[in-house]
């Protein structure tokens, strides 16, 4: 089967990206459609020659306006002509799964998560300025119900989690396989020679309803030491709140990250995350979670062995799964096993296996 895939942009370099570099490489020969492209957010693994962008590409300083530019992604997106292809994977966040194809096409999409946006009040609030949200108030409402309409457009879905495969019955009605991201437990180990260092960590991107204010307050009433990895407009904000024992790392590269995870006390994850990569990153090397009990974190972590939960986003809560944390004994063993549940070869069998399943000619 003639095969391509369409991710919603590389306009920043996260986790979806490198969930979309993983498709790509089980893909080597599709071409890839997507929206808008910086060209400095790709995968590094990724041939920019595989990737077509939509018109969006060419309107000036696209890549740094993009989210001002939401009204246009609709229409780019159903803008893309798939007809000489038997299949599409999209993977998205957002918009790729509202691509149109011909009925003897078969459009499998992968789902990392629905657009927050559009469908949490606490996100909608941060994902623009407060002006451009009154602007487009009726916008964002007509944009609720096309995004509904067009999820009818996929035939088959995979989601990235129990949480999301949740989510996308709930407001699309559509059942969904679950296929677990794939994290690199190859690269991401406990090192035998690490010694568990006097710091928390937190590896986020820094915007608002991620909630890490709630992590920095508790460690400095607690006098414990924090280290937080991530870039993101909240990081003024966060500044301000920090005092002695926090540090800001926002340019760590692969084997610094690893290491800030190999020596940490803990990661601690303050909000309620679609599947949670850097759980798994941070378990591969033998290092436990403190995490807010809702979501993906409960796929991912088992309560009392491999980390644990507190059940307000509270600095008072967060305090107490900190204490009950360090009074509890840790097998760096046991968290790397649990982790090795999302490996790429893992990712690799399921996702080929749900796309064979799926991918019928003349479905």
């Amino acid at each position: 089967m003639k095969a391509c895939l369409v991710h919603d942009d590389f306009c920043q370099l996260g986790g979806a990206e490198r969930l979309f570099e993983e498709i790509a490489k089980i893909y080597p020969e599709a071409p890839i459609y997507t929206s808008l492209v910086n060209w400095s957010k790709i995968p590094i693994p990724i041939n920019p020659d595989r990737i077509h962008t939509s018109f969006i590409q060419k309107i000036p300083y696209a890549a740094k306006l993009y989210k001002i530019l939401l009204p246009f992604y609709p229409l780019a997106f159903e803008s893309f002509d798939f007809s000489g292809f038997d299949l599409v994977i999209s993977s998205t966040t957002r918009f790729a799964k509202s691509i149109v194809t011909k009925p003897s096409t078969v459009h499998i999409s992968y789902v990392n998560s629905i657009p927050r946006f559009l469908y949490n009040q606490d996100q909608k609030d941060q994902y623009l300025p407060t002006i451009l949200r009154f602007i487009l108030k009726p916008y964002f409402s007509w944009l609720k119900r096309w995004d509904k309409t067009a999820s009818s457009r996929v035939d088959f879905y995979v989601a990235n989690s129990q949480n999301i495969a949740a989510q996308i019955k709930n407001v699309y009605g559509r059942e969904a396989e679950v296929v677990y991201p794939a994290v690199d437990t190859d690269f991401f180990q406990n090192s035998r020679k690490t010694k568990k260092s006097g710091y928390y960590l937190v590896v986020s991107r820094l915007v608002k309803w991620k909630k890490i204010d709630i992590a920095i307050e508790a460690c400095q009433q607690l006098g414990v030491n924090l280290k937080i990895v991530g870039k993101g407009p909240d990081v003024s904000r966060l500044n301000k709140l920090s005092g002695k024992g926090i540090e800001f790392i926002d340019n760590a590269t692969s084997e610094e990250l690893k290491g800030l995870y190999q020596n940490a006390k803990a990661l601690i994850v303050t909000q309620e995350e679609d599947f949670g990569i850097s759980m798994v990153e941070a378990l591969a090397c033998g290092t436990g979670i403190i995490a807010y009990g809702l979501g993906g974190s409960r796929e991912i972590v088992v309560d009392g062995k491999s980390g644990v939960f507190f059940s307000n986003q509270a600095p008072k809560s967060l305090k107490d799964a900190i204490n009950r944390h360090s009074k509890l004994k840790w097998e760096s063993t046991a968290c790397r096993k649990s982790a090795l549940r999302f490996s790429r070869a893992t990712f690799r069998k399921n996702l080929t296996s749900a796309v064979s399943k799926y991918a019928v000619p003349n479905h």
